[in-house]
């Protein structure tokens, strides 16, 4: 998806694009709150993120200005605060924001909403998954807004530790990937967590893909990759 970011901390705002954009989403960093709507009249994102400084009254300020435009008044707006405090928030979202992040900030929940707002748009019927947001291997789709999952056309349910581990093996293809680095690269867990945690994970995704989970190899003495089928499996799925 295409997603703006509008902040003073020009620092913090590097780092949202960052978490952005490896979320396989298109970003663009607006240059000041000041003119924000000047510069969303030639292309209006899917989502935009402003992130002021402290209590900033410009947000309060922006947020009014793009509900009082016609043309900008349906666009979703994340605000990202990791200073502001619960007052603040009120204050953005009674100003215009629809959804709030103060401190402790957290780059997961952040995409999470993020990943909420588009979604929203989507089942709306605002917005359509786009190329950007899905992920394709053989007749495996995986849309990353709405978090689905389709093989040859049909829906397989996964949890969201399966579907975070399935997107990040089908973004590197053929790629071997040591157990530790995925436990902490996908889930964030600990690295004194037992391997064998990951191993279930794998079986229970290999199970739901059917014919098509033997793509997940295991690399023995390492950990996995998943290496793309070259004939359509999909149709002996379970």
């Amino acid at each position: 998806m295409f997603i703006s970011i509008a902040g003073d901390d020009r620092k913090f705002c590097s780092q949202l694009q960052a978490l952005l954009v490896g979320q396989d989403h298109k970003v663009t960093m607006l240059a000041s709150l000041e003119h924000v709507v000047e510069s969303l009249q030639g292309l209006v994102p899917h989502l935009l993120v402003v992130a002021p400084e402290g209590d900033s009254d410009s947000a309060a300020r922006l947020l009014k200005s793009i509900r009082d435009d016609a043309g900008l008044r349906r666009l979703p707006v994340l605000c990202v605060n990791p200073q502001g405090g619960s007052a603040a928030g009120v204050g953005y979202l009674d100003a215009g924001a629809d959804d709030f992040i103060n401190r402790p900030f957290n780059g997961q929940i952040f995409l999470a909403r993020v990943r909420s707002l588009l979604r929203r748009r989507i089942w709306n019927g605002d917005l359509e998954e786009d190329e950007v947001t899905s992920l394709r291997c053989g007749p495996l789709v995986m849309n990353l807004v709405s978090r689905q999952t389709l093989l040859a056309g049909q829906p397989v349910v996964l949890t969201r530790l399966g579907f975070d581990l399935l997107a990040f093996l089908v973004r590197r293809p053929n790629e071997v990937f040591k157990r530790e680095l995925i436990l902490e690269t996908v889930w964030n867990y600990p690295v004194d967590v037992a391997t064998r945690t990951l191993d279930k994970h794998v079986e229970t995704l290999r199970r739901k893909l059917g014919a098509f989970g033997s793509a997940v190899q295991t690399v023995h003495g390492v950990g996995y990759r998943l290496e793309p089928p070259r004939q359509d499996l999909s149709k002996t799925r379970r």
